[in-house]
């Protein structure tokens, strides 16, 4: 008879004693099998949401909305302002020389060194146009007449109104003697007498007042027109001199 091994038969099963959740076992060298229970998972319990933030309140937080009141309501203002200003913004003035009549320029040397004596006459008619849709107060207005740099005549201008896209001529009369600079001036006149022409510089400052619906506006304006006149006759009566000259205007 054959000699054969005799077969082992299999192990049995591990005993099914052991919790749902448990871990199972063998030892080394060994057949049994030992259930471990697994591990627990730690427990947190829930925390509670933190508590709201206290609202301020007292004299602080009173002027705060206040100031946040005020704040709001001057930015309201300020830009409905500035649209209706771009929609409604004035335009400057316009100006031109008319007309002019100059019957004496004698400039002779004065008592002192260096010093000039200016004798003069002139009239000088400036028309001044409003292009704007509401009318102009010139609630102050000067005019002043200048040769090279130097000033030598002054004549105040009654306040007026300047009518919306309307116009007025106003009239500078400038008479009397004036001291000047004779280093610089002196050369000028000579020169220019020989050409036939003097230029004589007449300045028209302002201070302007107008409203705009129902913002009141004020703003400083100056008129300057450079005349280029000619040399009296003194054994012919003065006449007139028509200029058309434009005028240069800082509105």
């Amino acid at each position: 008879m054959a000699s054969y091994e005799k077969q082992q038969p299999p192990p049995p099963p591990p005993p099914v004693n052991a919790a749902p959740y448990c871990k199972k076992f063998r030892t080394h060298n060994s057949n049994t099998y030992y259930a471990y229970p697994a591990p627990q998972q730690p427990y947190y319990a829930p925390q509670p949401p933190p508590p709201p933030a206290p609202r301020r309140s007292g004299p602080g937080c009173l002027l705060c909305f206040v100031f946040k009141v005020i704040a709001l309501v001057v930015i309201a203002l300020g830009a409905a302002v500035l649209v209706l200003w771009l929609i409604l913004r004035p335009g400057a003035v316009r100006a031109t020389a008319v007309s002019a009549t100059l019957s004496r320029f004698d400039l002779a040397d004065g008592v002192r060194a260096g010093e000039g004596v200016l004798q003069y006459n002139l009239t000088v008619d400036v028309r001044v146009r409003n292009p704007n849709r509401f009318r102009i107060h010139y609630e102050y207005a000067e005019a002043q007449a200048s040769y090279d740099g130097e000033r030598f005549g002054y004549h105040p201008v009654q306040p007026f109104y300047l009518e919306r896209k309307g116009e007025r001529t106003v009239t500078a009369a400038f008479a009397g003697s004036s001291a000047v600079d004779d280093r610089g001036a002196l050369r000028s006149y000579r020169r220019e007498r020989g050409d036939g022409f003097y230029y004589v510089k007449v300045r028209l400052y302002a201070d302007l007042g107008f409203k705009v619906r129902v913002f009141n506006a004020r703003r400083k304006s100056k008129i300057t027109c450079t005349l280029r006149l000619p040399v009296p006759n003194a054994s012919a009566a003065p006449v007139p001199t028509m200029l058309g000259t434009r005028c240069a205007v800082d509105f």
